[in-house]
Order: C-alpha cells, then sequence, then structure tokens
C-alpha cells in the first residue's frame, strides 16, 4: 500500500486561507474590543448620569465642583463621592443632616454608593495610576451643567457626555460643560 501525504502546493493553499481569514478576523476582534470598552464607559457615565439628575431633583442644582488650581474637575474614586461630599462640605448648607430636600426626604443622602464606585474604571486604562486616566466630572460654578469624561484609547483624547446630550463622543482636549 501505497502512502501519499499532502504536496506542497496543497500546504501552501492552506497556509494562505489560514492567513486570509486570520488578516480579516483580527481587525474585526481588535474594533469589537473597542466597542465593548466604550460600551462598558457608557453604562456607567450613564449610571453616574442618573444619580446626578437624581441629586437635580432633590436640589434644583448639580452638584458645583469646587474650582482648583489647574481645572475645575474631580476625579471620580471609592474615596471621593461627588454626590454629598465634593460640593457638600461643613460649609454647605445642603444635603447635611437637619435639611430635607425639595421631594422631602432627610439629608444627608447617598447617590451612588462608594462600592458603586470602586466598581468603576475607565477600561482604556484599568490600572488607573494616574489622575488623567479617571473618570472625571466638571460643572459650571451655577450648577446648570455638568459634564462627564475619561481619557479615550490611545491619542485619540477623551470620551465625554454632557447634561443636555447622553452620547458618549470624542474630543481632543478637556471638555467643558458646554462641549
Amino acid at each position: 500500500m501505497k502512502r501519499r501525504g499532502f504536496t506542497l502546493i496543497e500546504l501552501m493553499v492552506v497556509i494562505a486561507i489560514i492567513i486570509i481569514l486570520a488578516a480579516i478576523a483580527i481587525p474585526n476582534y481588535l474594533k469589537m474590543t473597542e466597542r465593548a470598552k466604550r460600551s462598558r464607559i457608557a453604562s456607567e457615565f450613564n449610571t453616574l448620569a442618573t444619580a446626578l439628575e437624581s441629586f437635580n431633583t432633590d436640589w434644583g442644582f448639580y452638584p458645583v465642583v469646587k474650582p482648583t488650581a489647574a481645572i475645575t474637575a474631580q476625579a471620580i474614586t471609592g474615596t471621593t463621592q461627588i454626590f454629598g461630599e465634593l460640593a457638600g462640605t461643613a460649609t454647605a448648607s445642603w444635603n447635611v443632616a437637619g435639611v430635607t430636600t425639595s421631594t422631602g426626604e432627610a439629608a444627608p443622602l447617598t447617590y451612588v454608593a462608594n462600592n458603586s464606585l470602586l466598581q468603576m474604571t475607565n477600561v482604556f486604562y484599568p490600572d488607573n495610576l494616574i489622575d488623567a486616566h479617571w473618570y472625571h466630572y466638571s460643572s459650571d460654578a451655577t450648577g446648570i451643567a455638568w459634564v462627564l469624561y475619561a481619557t479615550g484609547p490611545g491619542t485619540t483624547g477623551y470620551l465625554f457626555r454632557t447634561a443636555t446630550n447622553g452620547a458618549l463622543r470624542n474630543i481632543s482636549t478637556v471638555p467643558t460643560p458646554a462641549s
């Protein structure tokens, strides 16, 4: 009985087909993972936006971020609770014990639990070792408008959403509430 193997031509054709399939599949996979990461950020921004709207319903304005020397923004982390602590310091007259909201609830209220905030990370930079990679919240001085933003993938700038536009959008510079 004579044994016959694959010829060199047959092997080259099979390898060429595998390379062509890989060339089609790999870019699609990379695009899919970036879309999934953007979707997660959009979902977490929606959660924060819901909390901001609840805050606005209770107090009649959005949390106002105290200006700093650099920019009017604060990182949203497990230790920075923007909904009650950021603008609601000891000198604030809202969201403190003894005050009631416009809906009649007794303050202080927590709009997003720290455990929830700890789960929120910029999936493009999961280590969050650099402040620029955290999620940020910025408001105007009157508490009428806000923006949530995070560093985008690679060199694409920032991903952001505002009080007036719920879509996750790209911008090359740090966004402002008026973006």
